[in-house]
């Protein structure tokens, strides 16, 4: 993981410190652009928006950028693949913690930033729990994902076009309301955002039914994408 964490910066004038500088550049990038250049946006409405977004989208870029990176973990990693004794599964696991290293960095710096305004996140103990839970899930389809692509090139630009539906359908622009209410429900993201707008910002905690249909949503997808990904393990060596 270390290697994988380092070798993104390698060669790179300011190496390392770019894991702080493209989180912290996120962060300042949509500060400024929902609070002065929307001037009719819901900045403007309600200067809590910006808040509201940056603790969704710092979450989703994690998943996003985990789920991508695991579906061509095996293909680029062939040579260690066809090395029998070597546990390949270990090859998604390593971009999605990279990944997670990542968004805490960034939810670090969030966490500065609310400080600084003021604000003190009364549940921020929950932080650890939503970040376990995501990893969980998105790990669990990396292991669908890395596999499938290995006998299904194609696979790369659907899940690219899936994730800029999934991006719009849950609820990281805008808040969970209105008639189309019911739809989120069925969406594991929505609990799991909801989860750390409570660590982040004390929002309301997701009910209760919502977060165990989470918790089964994670669990389901980490052992079926385990047992899938090792099932399919002994094929991968024959087929990249």
């Amino acid at each position: 993981m270390k290697r994988d964490f380092t070798a993104r910066f390698t060669g790179s004038a300011l190496g390392i410190f770019w894991a702080i500088l493209q989180p912290l550049s996120l962060v300042v990038l949509y500060w400024f652009v929902f609070t002065y250049m929307f001037s009719r946006g819901p900045a403007s409405r309600n200067n809590d928006y910006i808040f509201f977004l940056i603790s969704g989208l710092l979450p989703w870029l994690g998943i996003n950028e985990g789920v991508i990176r695991s579906t061509t973990s095996i293909v680029e990693n062939a040579p260690m693949v066809r090395r029998l004794a070597f546990r390949s599964e270990l090859l998604v696991v390593v971009p999605n913690a990279s990944a997670l290293i990542f968004e805490v960095i960034g939810l670090v710096l969030f966490l500065g930033l609310l400080l600084m305004r003021g604000t003190t996140p009364r549940l921020i103990w929950l932080l650890p729990f939503a970040l376990l839970l995501q990893f969980s899930l998105q790990v669990g389809i990396g292991w669908f994902l890395a596999a499938t692509y290995v006998v299904f090139r194609d696979l790369l630009p659907i899940l690219g076009f899936a994730l800029s539906v999934a991006f719009y359908l849950s609820p990281i622009l805008y808040p969970v309301a209105g008639r189309f209410e019911k739809f989120f429900v069925w969406n594991p993201l929505t609990p799991l955002l909801g989860l750390f707008r409570s660590a982040m910002l004390s929002a309301s905690l997701p009910t209760v039914g919502s977060l165990v249909f989470l918790l089964v949503v994670a669990i389901t997808m980490f052992a079926g994408g385990l047992t899938f990904f090792r099932r399919a393990q002994t094929t991968l060596a024959d087929l990249i």
